[in-house]
């Protein structure tokens, strides 16, 4: 049997754009789950769920902002309890390219490979030639769980909150022996809301500083965790352009001073293992 549920995370979404992103995969779901973390007086999302009138689809929301790790392990936990045997996670600014998500179940139906906690997308341009790679970790968008390897031993670390939190999964998995798969022919479209171009032709992501300092955070706190799974040459990158050349791109934006402490007291707190919710401001 294969029974698979969705969930898309929705923060101050873009209605026209989420539609179009939701409707390449909701007719292959058997049922999707909108998490709204816009607050309640700001939503809008019940707009979607007129226009789109299906009996499958449902809203859950606090209310406030979860970000995604208890949203994930929340649902996760429903779905595993509700005869699901898989799940997909999804943002609001990803979709999948034309009939790629039907033939993204069929792989997975056809897999033979029971050793895989992600099946995954290929959403960073990946070589077609073969037609699955085994992959070190995903992102979360596009990626399909099987709930048979989710557990109380293997679950999104809610004290990540949002930022790297798939990557920790997938090495989580790894070190219990099982792989993250990469699909490549099914193509995602992958679009950070954030990024923006200067008058010098570079781009800047543009993060806010609270995001800043979770993604710096967390990565320092992923390599406490899984000291085993990361290799030098990602730390390498990590202070090459997720600090110094942030710092330097930092300049050109909004709050730069803001965003500056945001990768200092990322960088500090993740040395001294404190993890949970923490406003920057």
């Amino acid at each position: 049997m294969f029974k698979i549920c969705a969930i898309v995370s929705s923060y101050y979404p873009n209605i026209e754009v989420l539609e179009k992103n939701i409707l390449s995969y909701l007719p292959w779901v058997n049922h999707l789950i909108i998490w709204e973390n816009t607050p309640q007086k700001d939503s809008n999302i019940y707009e979607l769920i007129e226009k789109l009138n299906q009996e499958h689809l449902e809203v859950r929301t606090t209310g406030e902002n979860e970000y995604l790790a208890k949203p994930f392990n929340e649902c996760f936990d429903w779905a595993k309890e509700n005869g699901f045997t898989h799940m997909l996670t999804m943002d609001q600014d990803s979709r999948f390219n034309e009939n790629c998500f039907p033939q993204f179940i069929n792989y997975i139906r056809n897999s033979e490979n029971h050793s895989v906690a992600v099946f995954c997308s290929n959403y960073d341009n990946l070589d077609q030639t073969k037609e699955s790679i085994e992959l070190w970790a995903a992102i979360t968008s596009g990626s399909i769980y099987p709930l048979a390897m989710f557990s109380n031993e293997l679950r999104f670390r809610e004290d990540f909150l949002i930022d790297v939190i798939d990557v920790e999964y997938c090495l989580h998995a790894r070190e219990k022996g099982y792989k993250t798969l990469c699909f490549t022919g099914v193509r995602l479209v992958h679009e950070l809301g954030y990024a923006k171009k200067t008058k010098f032709k570079f781009e800047l992501n543009n993060y806010s500083a609270q995001r800043t300092y979770y993604i710096i955070r967390n990565i320092r706190l992923n390599w406490h965790l899984h000291p085993g799974e990361i290799p030098p040459k990602a730390k390498y990158n990590f202070y090459k352009y997720k600090v110094i050349y942030r710092i330097a791109k930092i300049m050109f934006e909004d709050h730069s001073l803001l965003k500056c402490k945001a990768i200092f007291l990322g960088l500090l707190h993740g040395k001294l293992l404190k993890g949970g919710k923490y406003d920057i401001v």
